[in-house]
């Protein structure tokens, strides 16, 4: 499948999401500023005892408050709509591949209750305010003053993660705004808060962890089909895939590594924004996979960001060979 006409049929296609998961004129050009003679300026150089690889993890995968990164352990179920079918099903099975790649629980065709809901919207905005109304749950866990950012559109495309804490008894706490202390409940007749957790239980007294762990419960992705209307279908799948495997941060800025999340970051070059997940990608969330849950943060950002940097000695190892 080629990104060739999916533009068009975005515009054309009806919105197929349920609500509750589903022109100014141009600023005048400002003159140019005086130049300044005498003057040098030099740029930041990069702290040679800083692993870049290690930072990245640190800065864009972001950690619970016990300070370990969340991944699924459920198996993961992919729904996708607002595009036509086609482009629907391809967006799917490109995140269920990618989620078989990288080690992530998938869960078998068909049947399955949604864990990733990926929504392709016209008016994201107008979505967004209808899920903060009726499926706040979706947003996690956050801090009253951040309800009016966590609730505004801005991006392209732009997630929210649910995330549970599981104690060493095996009691999972999810992680909310309101009701820090929320299990969720299979019970018929009951909504996600109605039983109480009890209050979660680790090991003391080890630097290697507190046998507790954080989990992924839901990611909700969601995109303005006119922004990403121009960009190959094939882009917009890895970026939805990469994005919806793990939790992340400060994707608005360009990051120094080969990442498709700098494909719609500001201030990257043409040849900073790959076109495909790259091996840094695929590194990163196989690290994130397969690390220990019940380790500490440390050892686990540690451990993912090894995988990372042996990804990218490999690409330059094959790079060099004749």
């Amino acid at each position: 499948m080629t990104g060739c006409g999916w533009a068009a049929l975005i515009g054309a296609a009806a919105l197929a999401a349920e609500p509750a998961v589903a022109g100014q004129s141009a600023a005048p050009t400002a003159a140019p500023a005086p130049t300044v003679s005498g003057l040098t300026v030099t740029g930041q150089k990069p702290d040679p005892l800083v692993d870049r690889t290690t930072e990245f993890v640190r800065q864009r995968l972001p950690t619970n408050r016990n300070e370990q990164y969340a991944r699924f352990r459920d198996p993961i179920c992919v729904k996708v709509i607002g595009l036509p079918d086609g482009f629907d099903a391809f967006i799917g099975k490109r995140v269920f591949e990618m989620a078989k790649r990288v080690g992530a629980p998938v869960a078998p065709a068909g049947g399955c209750t949604p864990n990733v809901n990926v929504i392709f919207s016209t008016d994201p905005q107008a979505q967004l305010k209808d899920i903060a109304k009726r499926r706040d749950i979706l947003f996690g866990h956050y801090f009253q003053a951040e309800a009016k950012q966590v609730a505004t559109f801005s991006r392209p495309i732009q997630s929210w993660y649910l995330t549970r804490t599981v104690g060493t008894n095996g009691d999972s706490m999810l992680e909310l705004k309101d009701t820090p202390r929320c299990i969720s409940s299979e019970a018929p007749g009951t909504s996600p808060c109605d039983i109480q957790a009890p209050p979660m239980l680790g090991k003391a007294g080890s630097r290697l962890g507190n046998d507790m762990s954080s989990e992924l419960v839901h990611s909700l992705v969601i995109a303005d089909a006119a922004k990403v209307a121009g960009l190959k279908i094939e882009a917009v799948a890895d970026y939805i895939a990469v994005l919806a495997l793990s939790r992340w941060q400060g994707l608005e800025r360009c990051t120094g590594l080969p990442t498709i999340l700098n494909l719609m970051a500001d201030g990257c070059d043409a040849e900073d924004r790959p076109d495909a997940a790259t091996s840094s990608d695929l590194a990163l969330l196989t690290g994130l996979y397969k690390t220990d849950p019940r380790e500490a943060g440390t050892l686990q950002r540690s451990a993912i960001a090894s995988y990372v940097r042996k990804a990218a000695k490999d690409a330059e190892t094959a790079h060099e060979r004749p």
